[in-house]
């Protein structure tokens, strides 16, 4: 007589399986035929919202978050640098005084910086030199030569044991009458401040993107779901769950977003990198045209990633509340 369990599989404690039944078949192969229509049948359709279109869209979307993201590295990263610069450095300048002769000043000041501690070095500025720093804002020629200037001494100082900027200022304006100490302290905090401005505005920008790619990724999800309706159906009927359909368009957007936030990036990388080449300009509201370094190059992969998932969280989100509302 034949052996029974030949005809069942046998489990780790040597009880058979149950055989299978009719509704085991016939889930089995509903998922087996609605996993071949999709093969032939994408739930998205490749053409139209949901297709190119859409990829260049979020093509778009990424070029101008990397433009913001690269704007705020680059302004963070300038700004550092200035500060750090003005940090150390100190200006002092004399007036021209009827007690003493301009040289006579200079010379006064440099002995009180000689013996000072924490001074690295003092330079003075000759009088070419300071009515070049002028001339951007009076012009070249005449007017520059007909004003009294004052003399200028550049000077650096040990960051990490600085002098005391209080006793210098006294001692620098009793050697030489019309000597005043200038800290650049309100000029770096106007800096930081404006910087901080830059960055909070590139960062809004970057939300403002994110925030339009989710809507217009909700509008295409839902007119492909409206554009293939029979198909969705026919997966129903099928035995096709909502996670199903629901994993199959998260597959599609995955490759949509990652492509189009790819080729966003790339573009905005080479027009940075163009910008570096170039040369940007030198004006302060214009920190983020001077290109950026190559130490925040690497951050910019971060972009075709988060496109990818922004779209396929709200591809996924989409299709379920959708799918309520349609079946």
């Amino acid at each position: 007589m034949a052996d029974p369990l030949r005809h069942k599989a046998r489990t780790g404690t040597g009880r058979a399986d149950p055989a299978p039944t009719f509704h085991d078949e016939e889930r089995g192969f509903g998922r087996t035929l609605a996993a071949l229509l999709v093969e032939t049948r994408s739930v998205m359709p490749a053409a139209g919202a949901t297709g190119a279109s859409l990829m260049l869209v979020v093509a778009a979307m990424g070029f101008l978050a990397s433009l913001a993201l690269g704007a705020a590295l680059s302004v963070g990263a300038k700004t550092n640098e200035w500060s750090s610069d003005l940090s150390g450095a100190l200006t002092i300048e004399i007036r021209p005084s009827r007690n003493m002769a301009p040289d006579e000043q200079v010379d006064a000041v440099m002995t009180v910086l000689a013996q000072t501690p924490g001074v690295i070095s003092a330079s003075p500025l000759s009088l070419d030199d300071t009515a070049a720093l002028l001339e951007p804002w009076l012009g070249r020629g005449m007017v520059t030569n007909d004003l009294p200037l004052p003399r200028l001494i550049d000077i650096r100082i040990d960051t990490d044991a600085p002098p005391d900027l209080s006793a210098l200022a006294i001692d620098t304006a009793a050697a030489a009458p019309g000597a005043s100490l200038d800290t650049h302290r309100q000029w770096r905090s106007e800096l930081m401040s404006a910087a901080r401005s830059a960055e909070w505005l590139a960062f809004g920008i970057l939300a403002v993107v994110a925030g339009t790619t989710i809507a217009i990724v909700v509008f295409a999800t839902r007119a492909g779901l409206s554009a293939n309706r029979e198909v969705v159906e026919v997966l129903h009927l099928i035995g096709a769950r909502d996670r199903f359909i629901a994993a199959e368009v998260q597959r599609h957007f995955l490759h949509l977003g990652f492509r189009g936030g790819l080729i966003g990036t790339a573009i905005g990388a080479l027009t940075f990198l163009a910008l570096n080449l170039v040369g940007g300009a030198g004006d302060m509201f214009l920190i983020a045209a001077s290109g950026l370094a190559p130490e925040h190059y690497p951050f910019l992969l971060a972009i075709p990633f988060a496109a990818a998932l922004v779209t396929v969280m709200t591809a996924r989100l989409t299709v379920f509340s959708t799918l309520e509302r349609m079946l």
